[in-house]
Parts: C-alpha cells; structure tokens; sequence
C-alpha cells in the first residue's frame, strides 16, 4: 500500500540502497575494521557540518508530445497540440548544521539537524499550435525558465557501513521543510491557454540520500551525497516526489559534499581514552574486543 505512492526512480533508489547495504554488511563480517571513530576518547560525540553543493531538476520527460481537446456547444475543438521541451538547470546548494553520534548503534549511526540553501532552476520550451479567441489554430513558440531561492531547515537518521579502514558508505532518511524567498519565473506566450501550474511556496519532504564518506583525519570526514524527495508531504501532490512547474514536473536531485567536524572533548568528560571498560567505540562491543579496547 504505502509504495504505490512512491515513483519509479524512487523505489529503484531505495532498491540500490537496501542491496549496497547488504553487500557491504555480507563484506563486513568477514574482517573487523579499524574504528573510524572513538566515542569517550579525544573527541566528543557532537560537532559540526558543512557542505557546498549543487541542484538539478530532472524533467519527468525532456521531450514530451500533447494535445489538449476542448469540449465545446459546437463539438471538440482542439486548444492545443505540440511539443513541450523541458531541462534542468544547475543552482546552489549549502547547508550547516550540527551532528550527534549514538553511543551504541544498531541502525541509526548519527543524527544530523541545520539550515539549507537550495536553488532550483529549469526551463521549458513549447512548440505547436494554439487556439485562439476566434477558434484558429496559430502557431506559437513558448518559453519558460524559473529559477526559485528556498531557504529550509533539515533533519536526518544515518546509518554508517564501514568498507576499509578509512572509507564508508552512508545511507541516510530525513525530512525538510523549505520556504520559497526568490521567486523569478518567466514565460513568454499565450500562457493561458496552457494548464501552467507552479509548486508552492511552502514544501515539506521526505528524502532520501546516499553518500561516500572518507576520514581525511582523526575527528574529519568528507561525505559526498547525492540526494532527492521520496515523498512530498505538503502539499502532498497525490504521493508524488516530482514537483510541478509550467507543463512539466521536475526531480530535484541535490549533489553536495559535507565536511564533518568532531568537536573537541572537554578536559573534565575526557575519560577512558577508549579502554574496554570506559571508551565506547563506534561501531559495537566486537571491534572493542578485537583491538583490546
């Protein structure tokens, strides 16, 4: 029931997600891993993130053929028919925000909470014949671009599969809730006689985010994550994760690089050093037993 209201794209990620993680998970059991990270020790369990990035809007169809019947005293007429053309555009992406790693995992690694930016810009073209005023078919050629500014505050639930010693895959599930502050949309033609729509201001999602994380150093990740919607909330879009602008509905797919910091242990809380019978590591009691801690 509930994956009905889901798109194809979206389940084929859940799908590629869900085995990643049972391949890395079948990989993992053979060798222990060195620990990326040690709770009780240098470092505490909170910090902080941020990461630059990019947006993309994906078309649901770059290409796409319609006609539109009209149902008139006099019979069916035709209000229009021809070609929308429709592509994305690139825009910005940066979020910051804080982080907290669990003491003893089980699926949920670490928790992440901040503010974002996102920028989302595509265009459509239109080609074809329109009718007008007095029922003649004229040919028309529309264009249309927007390029909207949300400003949004995210949440997410991460769970961490260790590949070496110093590399990770991330797979993550969140929520946002954005706020539409630039809004530049234009569109030249007889909008009128198109079913022009235009997403809210206001967006509220469940997303969906897959990341390759890699400790640069002791208390230093690096994850680049390719994310996107798996369901709008509000408005809800009748379970859609495409959001709708001109004739055409868009992905939002955002590819960002996060840098994550440790912050620093206070002097008084740091104790144990990571012992096995003070120090917490990260990844569970079999890592501890093996490396003596």
């Amino acid at each position: 029931m509930i994956l009905r209201y889901f798109s194809s794209m979206t389940r084929f990620l859940i799908f590629v997600s869900l085995v990643l993680f049972g391949l890395t998970a079948e990989a993992q059991s053979g060798r222990q891993h060195r620990p990326l990270y040690q709770i009780g020790g240098k470092y505490s369990p909170n910090g902080w993130h941020f990461g630059p990035g990019l947006t993309y809007m994906i078309p649901n169809a770059s290409q796409r053929a319609d006609t539109r019947l009209l149902n008139t005293e006099s019979g069916v007429d035709t209000l229009y028919s021809g070609t929308f053309d429709a592509a994305g555009k690139l825009g910005l992406y940066l979020e910051v925000g804080r982080q907290h790693f669990v003491k003893d995992p089980v699926f949920v690694h670490y928790v992440d909470f901040g503010l974002h930016w996102k920028q989302l810009r595509a265009s459509e073209n239109f080609n074809g014949r329109v009718n007008t005023s007095d029922s003649l078919l004229v040919s028309v050629n529309n264009q249309g671009s927007f390029s909207h500014g949300y400003l949004g505050i995210y949440g997410n639930a991460n769970h961490i599969t260790q590949l070496n010693d110093w590399s990770f895959l991330q797979f993550s599930l969140g929520a946002n809730v954005d706020y539409r502050l630039i809004d530049r949309r234009t569109y030249e033609g007889p909008e009128l006689l198109n079913t022009v729509e235009e997403a809210g201001p206001l967006q509220a999602q469940l997303h969906a985010k897959l990341g390759y994380g890699i400790r640069l150093e002791s208390g230093v990740f690096i994850i680049p994550t390719i994310e996107t919607p798996i369901l709008n909330i509000y408005p809800f879009y009748d379970g859609k994760s495409t959001l709708p602008m001109f004739n055409t509905r868009y992905r939002p797919i955002i590819l960002s690089v996060r840098i994550l910091l440790f912050s620093y242990q206070k002097v008084g809380d740091c104790v144990g050093k990571g012992t096995e019978k003070r120090g917490d590591q990260l990844w569970g009691k079999k890592m501890r037993k093996k490396y003596g801690r």
